[in-house]
């Protein structure tokens, strides 16, 4: 009888495999993210975020580049009169070489350091806000480590919102692709509201509530408590960006 048990229990808890793992995270995070055990279990998700996601950025580059431009020119018209005339024949010579040489060579040598870095530090960032809800704000206790491998899992949804929209770019021939708020609002009208809307991601969305079950699975508490924060936090910036960009034309793009 022992014996049984054992084995029934040992099956229950079966860790299961790298792809598994990785597919789970999609419709079954809650019965996936307890088997995030090692302290490095992160790194796969990342290394795939890295590779996946530079390639196709590395694609839509150009697109991004060559629509990027007028709204920045555009910024430097609105100080032309304040600048003189000869300061902004500078300005916009270097703004003009830039950015051909942007189109010219769509590959610089420290892009894969970029593809890498930008979302571990991202990733640092919300494993750290998870840590201070959790073990600070709800009295629980986790290392930041496991933190990081439910964002870093977490993280492959943004991935799959990120090279949907990257082929409907390439298909578009256009950065302005949305698979969220954004198709209520399409044009940019330089307000508030199109730069928030543009910004609500269906994608986003769902992968902030798969990082709130991750932290609830890992701290036994209600998800909800660690999404409410998380939601909080994400409506925030958002925001913020959104004001931003209404001052600087909507080039703040991410």
């Amino acid at each position: 009888m022992e014996s049984n048990f054992n084995t029934k229990e040992t099956a229950a808890i079966a860790r299961p495999s790298a792809i598994s793992r990785m597919l789970m995270v999609f419709y079954k995070p809650s019965a996936m993210f307890p088997s995030l055990t090692s302290k490095l279990d992160w790194l796969l998700p990342l290394i795939i975020i890295a590779v996946l996601g530079g390639y196709i950025g590395h694609l839509t580059r150009p697109i991004y580049t060559r629509e990027i431009y007028p709204m920045t020119l555009k910024n430097i018209e609105k100080y032309r009169d304040q600048m003189g005339a000869e300061q902004y024949q500078k300005i916009k010579a270097r703004l003009d070489e830039g950015f051909k040489e942007a189109m010219a060579n769509p590959f610089k040598w420290y892009y894969p350091l970029l593809f890498i870095g930008i979302p571990f530090i991202i990733s640092v960032i919300i494993a750290a806000i998870g840590l201070l809800a959790g073990n600070f704000m709800f009295g629980g206790k986790a290392g930041f480590w496991i933190i990081m491998n439910v964002v870093l899992y977490a993280a492959l949804i943004g991935l799959l919102g990120d090279l949907i929209r990257g082929v409907m770019m390439i298909l578009k021939d256009t950065m302005f692709v949305y698979t969220g708020l954004g198709l209520i609002k399409p044009i940019d009208d330089g307000s508030f509201v199109f730069y928030l809307f543009r910004q609500i991601d269906i994608f986003t969305i769902w992968r902030i509530a798969a990082t709130a079950i991750g932290l609830g699975a890992i701290y036994k508490m209600k998800p909800k408590r660690f999404g409410y924060v998380l939601f909080s936090i994400w409506i925030v910036f958002i925001a913020l960006v959104s004001v931003a960009n209404m001052f600087i034309g909507g080039t703040i793009v991410y």
